[in-house]
């Protein structure tokens, strides 16, 4: 009875889990959640793994299958519906017709003509190798991108016996017709696969049958399609080694992988085996031809390709994908003891390093906590504690940097904006700076109204208004009233300068008068057009002005010439120079215009330059409807 209590108590002193620092409970956490986890899982693991390998092959060479289905159908579909926009093309039918029924002069020039149109369809997709038109008198004309020689060697290699049978096969079908892989010589002596697609060609209004189109491909796109290619190391590291074969109806091979097999029949096959023993001798020459399924366990499946009557069959190596569970189970229980060891090691050293670095890292929490940004996190250790530091530490770097960033960017753009603005005054000032004119203009108005001289008093008062209305504040905004006759009387100013030479076409939405706008944004666009676009013209040019609401919430306003214009070189530089602040004398009132609806109305506004030599510029600009 003493015994069972004293074993009792030991139990219970070493199941007593709040007595434990945090290295012993990270120490038996681990252990605990490594060593049952681990075994229990590689158990169950090796005794299902082969029932999953057996679901991954199928499901992989289904999915593969049905890939290569969706593609080859998504290409052919896309290949044929290019042979009916040939076959509808009037051009190429006319050219055609010429071919077939021409005088000689009409079917010589007739070729090069249908040559270039097959061109051009043909570089619409890469894959398509060439195409042919085989005329009612069997007559062919064809543009090869690997051929461009006399010699059509798709149509003329095949027998007349077997170019009749086509040809009616052909003619008597409504659909594309797809025919099968061929063999061609290569021009410099080698060999080439194309498979080929026919479609007959028919006079739209007279219905009668022009001939046959025959579109050739590269067979290599349909081994591309089917195939990845894998070398060695590929093979050895990914564990799986597949290939496909493209078979028609009738069992002939047309794709694979090794080219002297393409035509060879290889039939009566089902989704895992071939009943026939001949054709099973077939079908393991074709798959054994390639190095990497030489001696393997193999495992056969096919889908339909019903659209162009074809089959895919799909060869995946059984050994290979087995390879796995083999090595799985020699290496699982080796794995396992490395794993628990390493794990143990692992686990004692970061336990003795983990309470000092997070006690350090929580007392750098704290002082940042406080405002201290400049405190840093030192810890002797290389582990994730340590990176936690040392990113705590560029985060606080950050900071600093981005506070001192924030200070100098303020300080920046209140320097930049104070002296933008200044430098535009100065502008605008330098442009219209009537201050020291104006009392004298006034006398001067006095002594014309007492000569009885009323159209000059007129004339100097509209001047001495536009120099009175220049000096006020350049910032100051006024409605688009006061800034439209302002306008009116500037133009008239300068229509008495130029003798009537122009005249100005003024059309302002009554619904945006009262809308407030910066003042003088208009007069340098204004004199520009009048100076620069009307220079050298002594009547006939209008200058037109037009101010509207443009989408509810912003106003429009179009300055319009039928000047000079702007050769488009100097329209491209005056542009650049104006976006990218460069200074230009000649163009320092667009510049000014362009700088201040960005300071004041920011990178909403827009602003735009159209001209074309000799026939007038148009300056958009479109701005914040304010009231």
């Amino acid at each position: 009875m003493k015994f069972f209590n004293n074993a009792t108590n030991t139990i219970r002193y070493f199941l007593n889990w709040k007595r434990y620092s945090i290295k012993a409970k990270l120490l038996s956490i681990f252990i605990i959640i490594s060593i049952i986890p681990m075994v229990l899982s590689q158990v169950f693991l090796y005794k299902l793994s082969q029932h999953y390998l057996e679901k991954k092959i199928t499901n992989l060479t289904d999915r593969n299958l049905f890939y290569i289905k969706t593609n080859i159908e998504t290409d052919m579909n896309y290949y044929k519906d290019i042979l009916y926009r040939i076959a509808a093309d009037n051009d190429c039918l006319e050219l055609e017709k010429k071919f077939n029924d021409g005088n000689e002069f009409e079917k010589a020039a007739s070729i090069n003509k249908i040559r270039d149109a097959f061109g051009s369809y043909s570089y619409s997709r890469n894959q398509i190798r060439a195409i042919t038109f085989v005329g009612n008198n069997g007559r062919n004309v064809y543009y090869d991108k690997g051929n461009q020689g006399i010699n059509n060697r798709i149509w003329e290699e095949y027998s007349n016996s077997d170019k009749s049978k086509i040809y009616s096969e052909i003619l008597n079908s409504n659909t594309p017709i797809i025919l099968p892989t061929t063999c061609n010589s290569f021009i410099h002596g080698k060999s080439e696969y194309m498979f080929h697609i026919g479609l007959k060609v028919r006079d739209i209004r007279t219905k009668s049958e022009i001939g046959i189109i025959i579109m050739s491909f590269d067979e290599q796109i349909l081994f591309d399609v089917c195939n990845v290619e894998m070398n060695k190391e590929d093979f050895e590291e990914d564990k799986l080694n597949m290939c496909s074969v493209i078979v028609d109806n009738d069992g002939r091979v047309i794709s694979f992988q090794d080219k002297k097999y393409i035509g060879t029949y290889v039939k009566d096959y089902s989704s895992s085996e071939i009943n026939d023993m001949d054709n099973m001798e077939t079908l393991n020459q074709l798959i054994y031809s390639i190095p990497s399924f030489k001696n393997r366990n193999i495992s056969v499946s096919s889908i339909p390709i019903d659209s162009v009557g074809w089959k895919v069959i799909n060869v995946v190596d059984k050994d290979n994908l087995f390879y796995e569970v083999k090595l799985l189970r020699n290496l699982t229980f080796v794995f396992l003891g490395l794993i628990l060891i390493i794990l143990t090691i692992v686990v004692i050293i970061f336990s003795n390093k983990l309470y000092e670095s997070v006690k350090i890292i929580v007392s750098g929490m704290k002082e940042a906590k406080k405002g201290n940004f400049n405190v840093k996190i030192k810890l002797s250790t290389e582990d994730e504690m340590s990176f936690i530091g040392d990113e705590f530490n560029e985060m606080l770097s950050t900071i600093n940097i981005l506070i001192r960033d924030i200070k100098d960017q303020s300080n920046f753009i209140v320097e930049l904006s104070n002296k933008r603005r200044e430098a535009e005054i100065k502008a605008i000032v330098a442009q219209i700076n009537p201050h020291f004119l104006y009392n004298t203009l006034d006398c001067i108005n006095w002594m014309a109204i007492k000569n009885e001289n009323y159209e000059v008093s007129d004339t100097i008062g509209n001047f001495a208004q536009i120099l009175r209305y220049s000096i006020g504040d350049i910032n100051k905004e006024v409605t688009i009233y006061d800034e439209v006759e302002w306008l009116k009387k500037y133009v008239c100013l300068q229509q008495l300068r130029f003798n009537n030479s122009f005249v100005l076409d003024l059309d302002v939405d009554e619904n945006v008068l009262g809308a407030r706008i910066h003042k003088l944004i208009l007069q340098p666009l204004i004199e520009n057009s009048i100076i620069h676009g009307f220079k050298g013209y002594d009547s006939e040019r209008i200058l037109k002005v037009s101010i509207n609401r443009f989408e509810n919430n912003y106003v429009k306003i179009v300055v319009k010439d039928n000047g000079l214009g702007i050769e488009d070189r100097d329209l491209q530089e005056i542009i650049s120079n104006m976006k990218s602040g460069k200074d230009e004398d000649e163009n320092i009132g667009i510049k000014n215009v362009y700088d201040r609806i960005k300071i004041y109305y920011g990178e909403d506004a827009k602003f735009s330059i159209e001209s074309a030599k000799g026939q007038g510029t148009t300056i958009t600009l479109i701005i914040s409807l304010i009231f």
